[in-house]
């Protein structure tokens, strides 16, 4: 859809693990990976040669995030501050892939993040998510629409400028995590 040119494409924390392990650097495989990494051992060589081609052509030319609407929309998969939107460093990188880690890491194996959406005063409405929370709520202006759609929860969109959220729940637990989105430990 990118390709032809009826979508937009910012990177996720995802899709940086999967190119670091399609281009055979260390990482581990879990989280989702493991079924990736599954599925591309069954194409043949031919296809998931060129199915990897093809991925790290498209992530390597993708930017961090996406400024639209001549500034009034930003559209990013963790997390962008105000002073940020407009510049691009390896700091700024990783803030729009992980939102704001503090470097610690929970009970579970997560890692701890700082709220930067409660500190936000931005003119730009920034979309982001990374982080499931049951419902989409515009604070700040900005909004997380991630609602956990892989873990069985819903896919959201949201119709801009109109500022309505669209969704339709997922057909399936795809992942199951240690933690539900509501903070429940999930029943294995």
């Amino acid at each position: 859809m990118v390709e032809s040119g009826d979508a937009l494409y910012v990177p996720g924390n995802h899709c940086k693990k999967l190119a670091g392990y399609l281009s055979g650097r260390r990482v581990q495989v879990r989280h989702g990976l493991e079924k990736t990494a599954r599925e591309l051992e069954q194409l043949n060589p031919v296809d998931r040669n060129s199915f990897i081609q093809r991925f790290l052509r498209f992530y390597h030319r993708a930017v961090p995030y996406l400024v639209l609407d001549e500034g009034r929309l930003v559209a990013v998969h963790g997390g962008i501050k105000e002073k940020m939107i407009g510049r691009l460093s390896p700091r700024i990188a990783d803030f729009c892939l992980y939102g704001d880690s503090t470097g610690e890491i929970t009970p579970d194996g997560l890692p701890v993040r700082r709220d930067w959406a409660r500190e936000y005063r931005g003119q730009a409405l920034v979309v982001y998510g990374h982080t499931p929370v049951p419902q989409p709520v515009f604070r700040n202006n900005t909004i997380d629409i991630d609602q956990g759609c892989v873990m069985g929860g819903k896919l959201t969109a949201l119709r801009y400028p109109e500022r309505e959220n669209v969704q339709v729940p997922a057909r399936q637990v795809y992942y199951a995590p240690v933690k539900s989105v509501t903070g429940r430990t999930a029943a294995k």
